[in-house]
């Protein structure tokens, strides 16, 4: 087991470098292992894991040689040969270092979200792991980096679970996916989507399980409103169709590229309204003229609502960071327990077996003689006190021994009365 400062964090994210930049030096997992080998041999690096999302690339490895902006350019320059200096040179100056403790603390952050584009994002957890089993697959890592991830998301679990940071919604699709559910939809209702992007593809799925009298999916191109609509059980039309094909309908979800509204006063009467309408309209600028608010009875949830509700839920989620950062700096102090146990483990492994050999010469050469003249039952009574004693200076020394790693009073009974 190495020193703790061995371990290093070579942290490429959005806040420093910027997203195009990031994102040219994301690798495919099927090329990762063949990717860094070359990097990973002549650095000496023993352990090496790569993570990268949609805005940070960061490299979590062990290694002797010190960190340094040396070290960064050799590793991404054997890594990325392809790329110009210039961008290796921006990612050099503008990346974030971080050795031993603190490089463990930066991993718990990152797994709990705490250093994300938007903090209580639940995926990067999910991201992490995946990370490391890929790299654990490929043989890249070993026992620190798996203790390290190990504890990097049970700290991340325990945040999501004991603080706020992640209860409210910041997603515009989340949050009008809620004010939905609070209009109490059931299976009697009726559901228009107008458009077929990614916006409009996640709320439906959300809604899917609802499963609507009728559903009906509009769209400039109409093979991608009938393959939605396939999905969804329901009809697929061109949006020249809407006023002829929409029907009875209770709700609209609308989410298009336009760039005027696509539903005024005229088109809605032409639709055949009749009574109270909840039209959700998540595009921008809105599909839904102001026309119609002023001329039907409409329950409207805007794009512009949701986001001041999703600024307001995320400045809520920062308040939490203060009790996050208190839940890190706990988890360190048990890591740092589990790091020198493990040291510990791993450096007395041997002892066992050296105790074991030491009894079967001592039996076997050293007082085979003696052994000779003695009767079954006393070599038989002699052999268990053999056993007992070898169990215990095993036990012993490892007991004391862990005790003065992890700094403990040595008040404890060592041996059992």
């Amino acid at each position: 087991m190495p020193d703790l400062k061995h371990f290093k964090v070579i942290a490429l994210t959005h806040r420093h470098l910027g997203l195009d930049l990031v994102g040219k030096f994301h690798v495919e997992p099927e090329e990762q292992k063949n990717r860094f080998e070359q990097a990973i041999d002549r650095l000496e690096i023993r352990e090496f894991m790569f993570l990268s999302t949609c805005n940070r690339v960061e490299f979590f490895f062990r290694c002797a040689q010190p960190l340094s902006e040396r070290l960064v350019r050799d590793l991404l320059s054997i890594s990325y040969p392809h790329l110009a200096s210039e961008d290796i040179e921006s990612a050099v100056s503008e990346a974030r270092l971080h050795t031993g403790l603190e490089a463990i603390r930066h991993v718990f952050h990152v797994a709990s979200s705490l250093d994300s584009l938007v903090i209580g994002e639940r995926e990067i957890i999910t991201q992490v792991r995946t990370a490391f089993e890929r790299a654990q697959a490929n043989r890249l890592t070993g026992d620190f980096i798996r203790l390290a991830i190990q504890k990097a998301i049970e700290t991340a679990k325990q945040i999501y679970t004991e603080t706020e940071i992640a209860t409210k919604p910041i997603s515009v699709v989340n949050l009008a996916y809620r004010k939905l559910l609070d209009r109490d939809l059931t299976s009697e209702h009726s559901i228009l989507y107008i458009g077929a992007g990614q916006t409009i593809e996640a709320i439906a799925g959300n809604l899917k399980k609802h499963d609507f009298k009728s559903v009906k999916v509009f769209n400039r191109t109409t093979e991608k409103a009938v393959k939605l609509a396939g999905v969804l059980g329901g009809e697929g039309y061109g949006l020249n169709d809407l006023v002829a094909k929409a029907g009875h309908f209770d709700v609209i979800v609308t989410c298009t590229g336009s760039d005027r509204p696509i539903i005024d006063a005229e088109i809605f009467k032409a639709m055949g309204v009749q009574g109270r309408k909840t039209v959700v309209d998540l595009a921008i600028p809105n599909d839904l003229d102001a026309s119609v608010l002023t001329h039907f009875d409409i329950d409207y949830i805007s794009i512009e609502d949701l986001k001041d509700e999703a600024k307001n839920n995320l400045r809520e989620r920062e308040k939490e960071v203060f009790h996050c950062e208190q839940l890190v700096e706990q988890r360190l102090e048990e890591f740092e327990e589990a790091f020198k146990t493990r040291k510990l483990e791993l450096a007395m492994q041997d002892i066992p077996a050296l105790m074991k050999d030491i009894k079967l010469r001592a039996l076997d050469k050293t007082f085979a003689k003696e052994l000779q003249t003695m009767n079954p039952e006393s070599r038989e009574t002699l052999e268990k006190i053999l056993d007992y004693l070898e169990k215990k200076y095993i036990s012993i020394p490892m007991k004391m021994a862990k005790q003065v790693m992890l700094e403990q009073d040595l008040k404890d009974p060592i041996i059992e009365r």
